[in-house]
């Protein structure tokens, strides 16, 4: 009785936050339509690079303005996002979640996205969905924990195409494992159901990128792809570790040279600028503009390509350290892409789609450290015939974190709201 209690539950609160999340990112959407035409500000007159800078400086006082008076405890990336989903998970360790909390960091991450953050919607949706579900727990005569973990699973099984990663994203290296895996079922159903929901709300969501075909038929063509996917993640691993150990050095230095909220988002602001003001595919998440990436390579040299992942990495740290609010996976995963599509210029016997599809792969699992978690996420973004390089991809990134050892930075906690 009780776990048939739980799979209703799980399908009526997983489609409800699919709604809610379906709409979060249509409103982010239609926010980014209202400021931007493309990577160009067109609500600004004229028609030059300054407008570009204008436009995320004046993103930076916004994101300031809404972090001034709870700098401490408002949420950053995906990690902050994930920690307060365990947290609410682990009951014990705080009181429900605020209103004004949640209000504050969704808020935030709709106007840090719209004003071209080089950041993901993945980490406010976890932020969203574990809110809700935490808020309505008591209603629904349900622990904090099933409903958060139900919440979250159908939040993002809309975002990422399916329930499977929706799950392994907040198992994989959680706290709390042994209630997510008795919650594994109710989470299936919630993805299901909020998946369903959201391509109610969104039928043309999710971007599915198109390769050039990579041949796997024979065994020789299965061992050449596993190899030149395996020589094409290590450059793209590289650009994820940089990524991971650069976020916590970026975040001190910017503290010290803007000690005050406001100046700081603002400068954070001018960085992303003139990083997209250099190359417009730099600005937001990096997800729409990977098609662009992949169609533009053959004719990109590969120091070309070096440069945009360096301005990528300079505008996703800028964002990070200042507190604007996303997640780090579709920035990773477009760095990986680029540095991998960078050999592959250098190197034409490098086959494309192998490449491109391992170096995301390398560079998202580098920064997530969730291997398991980064190929059930792109296997929704890249063809079915890409998984073997998605997956000796994500093994690459796995195998340089851990070659780190201690060296590999754990997430910091927030303070309780």
């Amino acid at each position: 009785m009780r776990v048939a209690r739980t799979l209703w539950l799980a399908l009526v609160l997983g489609g409800a936050v699919g709604v809610v999340a379906g709409l979060y990112l249509e409103v982010v959407r239609l926010a980014q339509e209202l400021l931007w035409e493309g990577t160009d500000p067109w609500v600004l007159p004229g028609d030059s690079w300054w407008q570009v800078i204008a436009l995320c400086g004046v993103g930076g006082l916004a994101v300031g303005a809404l972090r001034i008076r709870h700098d401490r405890d408002t949420p950053h990336d995906l990690e902050d996002a994930l920690a307060e989903l365990d947290d609410v998970v682990d009951e014990d360790r705080k009181p429900p979640v605020k209103v004004s909390y949640l209000t504050r960091a969704v808020l935030l991450g709709v106007v840090s996205l719209a004003f071209g953050a080089s950041l993901g919607p993945e980490a406010p949706l976890i932020v969203l969905a574990a809110g809700l579900g935490d808020r309505v727990a008591r209603i629904l005569r349900t622990s904090r924990s099933e409903a958060a973990l139900i919440s979250a699973s159908g939040a993002l099984s809309g975002l990422f195409g399916g329930p499977l990663a929706a799950i392994a994203l907040p198992l994989e290296r959680g706290r709390d494992s042994d209630k997510k895996v008795r919650m594994i079922g109710a989470s299936f159903v919630a993805g299901v159901a909020g998946l369903i929901t959201m391509l109610l709300v969104l039928p043309e969501s999710g971007t599915h990128y198109e390769l050039p075909p990579i041949e796997t038929g024979t065994a020789r063509e299965l061992l050449e792809a596993v190899g030149w996917s395996a020589l094409a993640a290590v450059p793209a691993a590289i650009a994820g570790l940089l990524l991971l150990m650069s976020t916590e050095p970026a975040q001190r230095w910017a503290t010290r040279l803007a000690p005050a909220t406001v100046p700081r988002a603002v400068v954070g602001g001018l960085v992303l600028g003139v990083c997209g003001a250099i190359d417009g595919l730099t600005l937001f998440s990096g997800e729409h503009q990977g098609q662009d990436l992949i169609d533009s390579a053959s004719d990109t040299a590969a120091s070309a390509l070096l440069v945009l992942v360096l301005l990528k990495l300079v505008a996703t740290l800028a964002c990070l350290s200042t507190g604007w609010f996303g997640g780090q996976i579709f920035p990773s995963v477009f760095m990986g892409m680029a540095a991998a599509l960078a050999l592959a210029e250098v190197w034409s016997a490098v086959p494309v789609g192998a490449a491109v599809a391992a170096g995301g792969a390398a560079a998202a699992s580098a920064v997530l450290r969730r291997p398991l978690a980064t190929v059930l996420i792109l296997l929704l973004f890249f063809p079915l015939g890409a998984l073997i390089p998605l997956a000796v991809g994500a093994g690459v990134g796995a195998l340089a974190v851990s070659l780190l050892g201690d060296r590999a930075p754990e997430p910091h906690q927030l303070a309780a709201p």
